[in-house]
């Protein structure tokens, strides 16, 4: 009789349960506080992540007791090279606003990707007939000032509209004044200097109003022009430059996983059992915390690694005509995965796997032969991968079974059940959960493991009884 193969599948939780800082918020505020450092000293991990551990974060002080973070920084030259790259960067000045909006995990993250995609097309749709977004009427099509009456038509999204259209660099503000017939750009400080020269009050009326003005005009490099008139927007720009951020931002997230991959235990860790005899290993992560932690190696890095240029992040699909007639695939993951020639090979690249259900599908089975256990940790198992999830349900057709899956949960199994009747149905969930192929346990607990006497994490009840003929 043969022994049980074990394939264990890694989603972010599993970085979470060893108190590595891989939330999106973590990556955020990290960004966020090498925005604002000094060019000229390297950034502490206390001094990345200070706002979080002036609230006294749990997560971070675990952090902080399992590993040495003081001896991990970002140097002056990485410093600095990450500082150029998120000054301009339409993305991250779009999402380093809206921390605190409920955005919370990674898919959060892609899917207000889409939201966002959805507010520039809509913008760009609204104008494609003519050329309403320029004001024509008061400032001629030599000058490329916004319309105000055009956001209108967006109503309570108004305001949200043309924030984004700002934070993507899209739009601009624009601060002039007219001399004679020639306008006349200002910066912001020439701007509030000319402002307060003249010292206006509209409530006494005193002073003299400035001829100096502010307005939202679309940015230069997207306005497409006929003998030095402004008669339109270039689409396909604003989709490239957007496509190239997401590619830098990428870049960005990259440097952040190697930099969190310097983190050394104070001391060995114990290893989970589901860990201790496990035969492969497919991640959803760009990390490699199996191998640096337990050195239990693998190449199954199914949405790219850290530090080698393939890491796949964005939608699931295009949905919107215009994206879809730009061809702007560079969003979607699955062109990232070609593109970037990810290990896109998953459980049916298996080759004992694949010939077991392949056995069992023709009406036979090997007698010596023992299903496989699918283990999954730290995947929130939503539809962003259901290509996934339908891949692992695609097994146990034949009179009999090809794999048992186990689904580690935190705190609860309720989030990642829900997901799954979404992805797959009810009837096949509940037949799945009776005939017993689906088990929910709960996730190890590593500082638990590492700290608390005789604690013991557990694994499927099929290990638990022994091997089955």
């Amino acid at each position: 009789m043969s022994e049980r193969k074990k394939i264990l599948i890694l989603g972010n939780g599993f970085d979470l349960a060893h108190f590595l800082p891989t939330k999106y918020e973590h990556f955020i505020t990290a960004m966020c506080a090498v925005e604002k450092a000094p060019p000229s000293e390297p950034l502490s991990f206390d001094n990345i992540f200070h706002e979080l551990l002036a609230d006294e974060d749990f997560f971070l002080s675990k952090t902080k007791e399992m590993y040495k973070t003081e001896e991990v920084k970002i140097p002056v030259e990485d410093l600095n090279i990450l500082k150029e790259k998120l000054s301009s960067n339409g993305w991250f000045q779009y999402f380093k606003d809206y921390l605190d909006s409920g955005i919370d995990t990674w898919i959060d993250f892609e899917n207000e990707i889409k939201v966002v995609l959805d507010v520039v097309c809509s913008v760009l749709e609204k104008n494609s007939d003519k050329n309403e977004i320029i004001d024509v009427k008061n400032y001629g099509g030599y000058l490329n000032i916004i319309a105000t009456e055009f956001f209108e038509e967006f109503n309570a999204n108004k305001n949200h509209y043309i924030n984004v259209l700002l934070k993507l660099g899209i739009l601009r503000s624009i601060y002039g004044y007219k001399d004679e017939e020639n306008f006349v750009e200002l910066n912001k400080n020439e701007f509030d200097d000319m402002d307060n020269q003249y010292g206006y009050d509209s409530l006494t009326g005193f002073g003299r109003p400035s001829p100096a003005f502010e307005e939202l005009s679309l940015n230069d490099d997207y306005v497409k022009k006929y003998k030095g008139e402004t008669i339109g927007i270039h689409t396909y720009k604003v989709i490239k430059k957007m496509n190239n951020d997401l590619l830098i931002f990428i870049d960005i997230f990259s440097i952040y996983i190697e930099f969190i991959e310097g983190l050394v235990p104070r001391n060995d860790l114990r290893v989970p059992r589901v860990l201790s005899d496990i035969d492969s290993i497919y991640s959803f992560n760009y990390s490699s915390t199996t191998s640096r932690l337990y050195d239990r190696k693998h190449r199954n890095f199914l949405h790219g690694k850290a530090g080698e240029g393939n890491i796949v992040l964005g939608i699931s699909e295009l949905e919107n005509k215009l994206l879809i007639n730009e061809k702007a695939y560079g969003f979607v993951k699955y062109y990232q995965k070609l593109v970037n020639n990810t290990n896109y090979k998953f459980l049916s690249g298996n080759e004992g796997l694949k010939s077991l259900e392949k056995t069992h599908q023709k009406g036979s089975s090997y007698w010596n032969v023992q299903p496989y256990e699918i283990y999954i940790w730290g995947h929130s198992l939503d539809s962003s991968d259901s290509d996934y999830i339908k891949e692992i349900f695609s097994f146990n057709k034949g009179g009999y079974t090809s794999i048992y899956l186990i689904i580690y949960y935190f705190p609860s199994p309720h989030a990642q059940l829900a997901n799954l009747i979404s992805v797959m149905g009810k009837d096949i969930i509940e037949m799945w959960m009776k005939k017993g192929w689906l088990e929910f346990v709960e996730a190890p607990d590593v500082y638990s493991l590492n700290n608390t006497e005789g604690y013991v994490d557990e694994i499927s009840k099929h290990s638990e009884k022994g091997m089955f003929k």
